[in-house]
């Protein structure tokens, strides 16, 4: 490993780190409403500057395959918008494979590829092979290199059937594997995933998660996804979370989970779970007449109490398991909210 800097821009880059963010701010005046009563005071407006990305500092190693992650409004957008080159920030810089997006938008769009799950880059009308080769005469594809390429993601992801049809008359799924497609025919460094699975049927999903991860492990592409759908980011080796614009948490799923996860889910089965004093034991997620559902420590599993009542005649069965990613994600925008109700 070594290490490079660039004299120009005064940052140091990691060989194996493809994407630097170094502190970087970025705020946006907008307009309110007046708040004061009256019919004219309506038409008033108000300038307020909201400060969308908070003096963030993150790098992302070259071959990863990152989710991006953070309710509605965290930032996750305005961030891809400064790597990809469409906004600047307005102080700290970001370096992507050694160029600043914002000052070399030509250069870097030969070295990425974006697929935006509401805004397709398929013509409506025409067949998917039209922007493909479109595509190639854009970024210079060798033909035989091209035809290549385009044999095996037709393959991977089952559209020999498809792709020479108008778009308008393909199914959703079919047509995010074809933009799929069309951003990776150039071999990119690096591909920006925005929701790439909202709305997408089950085989679809699976085809688009197997493609990402074979094109990581054949092409050492790097991948950074942002999307509310769990499944997506049971592919990511690497997770960064959002919250109102500052970075939270920055770490692997398994660091993730253990600091938010370290529980275990015990769900009890018993003739009548009324008899049991579910509190005692840890809190409890759900309940019924038979079924209790309760998040417990570890601790609480090897007791000789929690073991007594295993074996007592009121449960005739159980079950343990660690917490759903989901659940995990869920105690953390949790914890956001309490955190923001105090700073507040």
């Amino acid at each position: 490993m070594f290490f490079w800097h660039n004299y120009n821009e005064g940052i140091t880059m990691d060989s194996n780190v493809i994407i630097k963010v170094d502190r970087v701010m970025k705020k946006y005046k907008v307009s309110e409403s007046n708040s004061k009563k009256g019919f004219f005071n309506s038409f008033k407006r108000k300038k307020v500057i909201k400060v969308a990305v908070k003096n963030i500092s993150l790098n992302i190693k070259k071959g990863s395959i990152v989710a991006l992650l953070g309710k509605n409004g965290s930032g996750k957008s305005t961030l891809i918008k400064m790597m990809t080159g469409i906004l600047y920030p307005d102080s700290g810089q970001i370096i992507v494979d050694g160029l600043l997006p914002y000052n070399d938008r030509k250069k870097l769009a030969l070295k990425m590829g974006v697929v935006l799950g509401a805004h397709g880059q398929l013509y409506w009308n025409l067949p998917a092979i039209d922007t493909f080769n479109f595509m190639r005469s854009m970024y210079k594809i060798p033909e035989k290199e091209f035809e290549k390429r385009l044999k095996l993601y037709l393959k991977m992801l089952s559209l020999k059937d498809v792709y020479k049809k108008p778009v308008r008359t393909m199914s959703l799924g079919e047509q995010m594997k074809c933009n799929f497609v069309a951003s990776m025919l150039h071999n990119p460094k690096i591909v920006f995933l925005d929701e790439p699975t909202i709305g997408v049927d089950l085989p679809s999903k699976s085809a688009l998660k197997e493609a990402i991860l074979t094109a990581r492990e054949k092409l050492g592409t790097t991948f950074l996804l942002t999307t509310h759908i769990v499944e997506d980011i049971e592919i990511a080796d690497h997770v960064i979370v959002i919250n109102k614009g500052r970075k939270e948490f920055d770490g692997t799923k398994k660091k993730l989970e253990h600091i938010f996860g370290d529980n275990r889910i015990v769900e009890l089965y018993s003739t009548n779970i009324a008899q049991i004093n579910l509190m005692h034991y840890g809190r409890v997620i759900s309940k019924t007449n038979n079924m209790a559902k309760l998040e417990v420590r570890p601790s609480m599993l090897k007791s000789k109490e929690f073991l007594k009542i295993l074996n007592s005649k009121h449960v005739f069965d159980y079950r343990v398991s660690e917490p759903h990613l989901s659940y995990v994600l869920s105690k953390l925008y949790k914890s956001f909210d309490k955190k923001g109700e105090r700073d507040g």
